[in-house]
């Protein structure tokens, strides 16, 4: 038997850096996905297969003690730690560590632009081998387990990654809370730098500052929570798409800004930004904690344009959409 998972990357819509002092963000599954096949093996033991990876910076190829990429090595050994402490995880608790497991990862996500990507492919994996094992587990739960793994993994985790990407649309969270938000369509461009930051750095970077000129930051933080809390509202609200489109992207510029008044901007990801808007985009900010990795745009109508103006750019352009799935059952059978 062999069951097939996937799970969606996720962007941080609003709030970034602010929801390090309790404020509020929102983030979003977006349908670039990580597919999870898993099937029992005869040697009782773990195997981790990975290939078909059509997007720059991915998995390529495996071997039985390594995974190999063709960017950041040390990315590899993250991945394969998510994957066998998801896989170990789920045996645990299905009470059958005596079942070898071999699963095989196909992926769009890049690795290490701020997308999720380990998230992804802990959360699929989670959902494949637990269906695999005769576990019904809710998305609700294959969200917590995922949250569990990123704390054996990473040590201290939010568990927003894995929550969005178990459960799909648009998440609010705060302070360790979560409201799944309702659904609306966004038309969106992802650019991706090609390179990424040290999320710990840029965090420590963020409290030194503020706690240097508290009464200058101070203020920066707060609007961005006052941001966030505006941006619900209109997700929220009965105004028409065209309206929504219109608010989101001024939000999404004044956000940008206060980002990059914080430092975590670099001129490659401002150069993304402008270039989307200057090509059409409604709106466009930093997703993630900067210093790197991914931008993204609200462009309604003009995807093709501004996907061509972040490559133009010297970005890679993903061309997406909100994913209204989280995890999803792609496939069980022989």
């Amino acid at each position: 038997m062999k069951v097939t998972a996937s799970a969606p990357a996720k962007i941080i819509l609003f709030g970034e850096h602010s929801v390090v002092y309790g404020k509020p963000a929102i983030a979003a599954a977006i349908d670039l996905r990580t597919y999870v096949g898993a099937r029992f093996n005869e040697n009782g033991r773990i195997k981790i297969e990975a290939r078909d990876i059509k997007t720059p910076g991915l998995i390529v190829s495996f071997s039985e003690n390594e995974i190999y990429f063709e960017s950041d090595y040390g990315k590899a050994a993250e991945v394969l730690s998510y994957v066998r402490q998801s896989i170990e995880l789920v045996r645990e608790e299905a009470d059958r560590n005596e079942r070898g497991v071999t699963v095989s990862i196909t992926s769009e996500i890049p690795v290490g632009a701020g997308l999720g990507s380990s998230a992804a492919v802990a959360v699929a994996t989670i959902g494949a081998v637990s269906r695999l094992l005769g576990l019904e587990l809710s998305s609700e739960e294959i969200g917590k387990l995922g949250h569990r793994v990123e704390l054996l993994v990473q040590g201290a985790s939010s568990g927003i990654d894995p929550t969005v990407s178990a459960m799909g649309g648009f998440i609010h969270y705060q302070n360790g809370n979560f409201e799944h938000l309702p659904f609306m369509e966004l038309p969106l461009v992802v650019g991706y730098t090609g390179s990424s930051g040290s999320t710990k750095e840029l965090v420590e970077m963020v409290r030194e500052s503020y706690e240097e000129m508290p009464e200058v930051i101070g203020p920066v933080l707060n609007s961005m929570g006052m941001l966030v809390e505006k941006a619900r509202d209109i997700i929220t609200g009965e105004h028409g798409a065209n309206v929504k489109f219109k608010l989101l992207g001024k939000l999404m510029n004044v956000n940008h800004g206060l980002l990059d008044a914080l430092g975590v901007s670099t001129k490659k990801l401002s150069e993304l930004v402008y270039a989307a808007r200057v090509a059409g985009a409604l709106g466009a900010k930093i997703t993630g904690a900067g210093g790197g990795g991914c931008m993204y745009a609200l462009a309604p109508e003009r995807q093709s344009e501004v996907a061509t103006a972040i490559r133009i750019a010297g970005g890679t352009p993903m061309i997406t959409r909100i994913s209204r799935e989280g995890l999803r059952i792609e496939g069980a059978g022989k």
